[in-house]
């Protein structure tokens, strides 16, 4: 006999690029098959609004919670017998439950170790500093706490703390400039997340500060929506939501699979990866800024890429990726582009029956006289010939 499939609630924030990953996470568990029934609720007010029926569990057997802290909900979800995974929270109701609950968190040891290691590979600073939220989330607090330790362990001092405010976005800025003008420059700033960081540009630049420069700023969440809509663009840690995410789906599996009870657990995860933008200076290795320009050029070379395109997405200078390529590599970065677009014509002429007059264009060439002669000269045949099944003859050194 079939076992039923299960009912399960699954409660992220859709809207933020942190509850897309850990919902590509879920999916990740889930695969193809969906063995569950989902019901999904993508945003914050439609989620309190589903949890504020006191029959809203009755007929389900798991949860996933990754919204915002509320009471109503956290009391919902307290008194549930069904399985629950709440991630990033853990509120004051869910304390005293001791079973069939798992609570995911971001590893903020690790994340501010992560911040160390980015701010001592990027100068040499004489102040370090946190910013919380402005509102005091458990999230934030732990973050200055590991920030704190991560600095005292790496015998650089004690970090400046600039303590939630509990004022809206307006009034705190007055004191958060202060307290910025109050830094030893230059200063290595880490905040909260994302948003944060934008509010400390705003006060750095009320202060008068220059980012970079006299602060060296660092975010939290990797939003790409945040960090590359401000100026300057934030550099940013980005924690792994998507293991999170498939962690909270494999979690809540098994609890519900299990004939009993499974004891409360805690599990953390670690970071992902850092991007690095304009807040704060930082010559990368050449080797990974040349891995990363390949990635990019493999991506993008038929959409009519140039040398300096390259430079402006890894967010350095054309004659610094010019070095670099010199350093580690035999061709330059425009011998690359123009390999990866050769090779994506080679490729259409042999496995396609597009029109050759097309190619040009979608391979990204301008001018398709000039692909004519780079091609033969390349190949030895005409691209006609290449696609007759010519003779190859490889002579463009």
């Amino acid at each position: 006999m079939k076992s039923r499939i299960p009912n399960v609630v699954i409660a992220s924030i859709l809207a933020e690029p942190a509850g897309q990953r850990k919902f590509a996470g879920f999916f990740s568990y889930l695969g193809a098959a969906r063995r569950w029934n989902l019901r999904i609720l993508r945003a914050q007010d439609e989620i309190v609004a589903f949890f504020k029926n006191a029959n809203s569990l009755s007929n389900t057997d798991g949860v996933i919670y990754s919204g915002l802290p509320a009471t109503d909900v956290a009391g919902v979800l307290a008194s549930a017998a069904c399985p629950v995974v709440i991630m990033e929270n853990e509120p004051p109701e869910l304390v005293r439950r001791k079973q069939n609950l798992v609570v995911i968190r971001n590893d903020a040891d690790e994340i501010a170790k992560c911040a160390i290691k980015t701010f001592s590979e990027s100068g040499r600073y004489r102040t370090f500093a946190y910013v919380n939220d402005r509102n005091g989330h458990e999230w934030s607090r732990r973050r200055e706490e590991a920030f704190r330790k991560a600095v005292e362990a790496k015998g650089i001092g004690r970090p400046k703390i600039y303590r939630p405010s509990g004022l809206d976005a307006d009034r705190d800025a007055p004191p958060l400039a202060e307290f910025l003008a109050n830094l030893e420059y230059p200063a290595a700033v880490l905040t909260a997340n994302d948003m944060r960081a934008t509010e400390v540009i705003a006060a750095a630049q009320r202060a008068g500060l220059k980012v970079p420069g006299m602060i060296s700023l660092l975010g939290i969440d990797n939003d790409p929506y945040i960090c590359d809509s401000v100026s300057p663009g934030i550099s940013s840690i980005e924690p792994d939501f998507h293991a999170e995410g498939a962690a909270a789906a494999a979690l809540l599996d098994k609890m519900m699979k299990s004939r009993k009870p499974l004891g409360k657990r805690h599990v953390f995860f670690g970071v992902s990866h850092i991007v690095i933008r304009e807040s704060m200076p930082h010559l990368p290795p050449a080797q990974s800024l040349v891995d990363r320009a390949r990635e990019f050029i493999k991506q993008h070379a038929v959409d009519g890429i140039t040398p300096g395109d390259v430079a402006a997405h890894l967010g350095v200078s054309r004659p610094l990726l010019d070095l670099r390529f010199r350093e580690t590599q035999k061709e330059s970065v425009g011998r690359l582009i123009t390999d990866a677009k050769l090779a994506e014509v080679s490729r259409r002429l042999k496995d396609t029956r597009i029109a050759i007059g097309a190619i040009p264009d979608l391979c990204g060439f301008k001018n398709a006289n000039a692909l004519k002669n780079l091609f033969k000269k390349r190949y030895g045949v005409s691209m006609r010939e290449y696609r007759n099944g010519g003779i190859l003859r490889t002579s463009f050194q």
